[in-house]
Parts: C-alpha cells; structure tokens; sequence
C-alpha cells in the first residue's frame, strides 16, 4: 500500500538537512519547516521533482496535473492502455501518461468532456475526488468513513459530485476545516 510505505518512511525520518538530504538541493526547503520530511521522501522516491533547476516550489499552489502525477508515479508509472479525450492534455506533456491512467481507472473526469483543465488551481473538492476515487479504484482501500459536514460553516456549499469524497476525506483526517469553522 503506497499510503502505508509513505507514513512508514515519513515515521522513520529524522532529517536535519545537510548534503545526505535528498532535498537540500532544493533552496526553497527549510530543514525545519512541517512539510520537509514530505518533501524528502517525495524527492527520493521520484514522485515530485521540483519545478525546476533548485526550486521546489512550496509556496506555489497545486494544479490538477500535478496531483494526478504524483498518484501515477506513487504507483510506479504504469503505462496507460488508452489515452484521455481531453483536447488540453498534449501527448508530449510530463502529465500526459498519467491523465490518460487516471482517467482509465475512473479516477479523474474532465472539467467537461473534452477538457481536463491541467493547469487549474486545483480546490479542495477536487483534491478530496481525487483522492477518494484512487483510494477507491486503485489501492481497494476502505473508503466508507464519514464525517459530519454540517458543522462547517459552508458544508451545504460542496458540490454534489464531492459529497461523499469530502465526508470521506475529514473522516480519515486528509483535509481539515479553516479556524473559521469552514
């Protein structure tokens, strides 16, 4: 189980930076900062590389291809038996093989039927989709935790589509709500 290795790891983990760390190349990582030890073993094990040159890019927001990458690459790269109908995923793209796995197991729909929207910031509903429907579809995990949404403020405002995904994902601890109750 890839979420299993990934809490192992991190658990094992006692990184004080320095030139054994698999992200001190990377001049935007603090060594002491609460992501670090996500970073290094995201690094070491080839699912996130950096934005380029020495840049990691913590600071800068997720879009929906990288997401998706980084759930591809967790599994090893399998290659794809088809390819996605999204016109805006171009064939020579570092996300194409994984949009095109990702949408074979069910795991990402496009923005519309013809358009993935690579490039959007990706909103929580999305990351919570996302991430039930790999659980679901690829790891067979249990994905039948729920959690009360009412209690936010702006519970009633998740879309349809997420529902369950956002339930499933405040149950299991992967997003929690804002100081502001949302």
């Amino acid at each position: 189980n890839p979420f299993y290795a990934t809490q192992v790891w991190l658990m094992k983990g006692q990184c004080r930076g320095g030139e054994d760390c698999p992200s001190a190349h990377l001049t935007d990582v603090d060594p002491n900062a609460w992501y670090h030890l996500a970073v290094d073993y995201c690094v070491e094990n080839g699912i996130m590389e950096g934005i380029g040159g020495d840049f990691f890019g913590t600071d800068l927001d997720t879009n929906r291809a990288q997401l998706v990458t980084m759930l591809w690459r967790q599994m090893g790269c399998p290659e794809p038996e088809m390819q996605a109908p999204f016109s805006d995923v171009p064939a020579d793209s570092f996300y194409d093989k994984a949009v095109s796995w990702a949408y074979e197991y069910g795991i990402v729909n496009g923005v519309f039927e013809t358009e993935f929207n690579p490039d959007g910031k990706l909103t929580r509903e999305q990351f919570a989709a996302i991430l039930y429907r790999y659980a679901d579809y690829v790891l067979w995990a249990d994905v039948s935790a729920r959690a009360d949404l009412s209690t936010y403020a702006d519970g009633d405002e998740i879309s349809a589509y997420a529902q369950d995904a956002m339930s499933w994902a405040v149950a299991v601890g992967l997003l929690e709500g804002l100081p502001a109750g949302e």
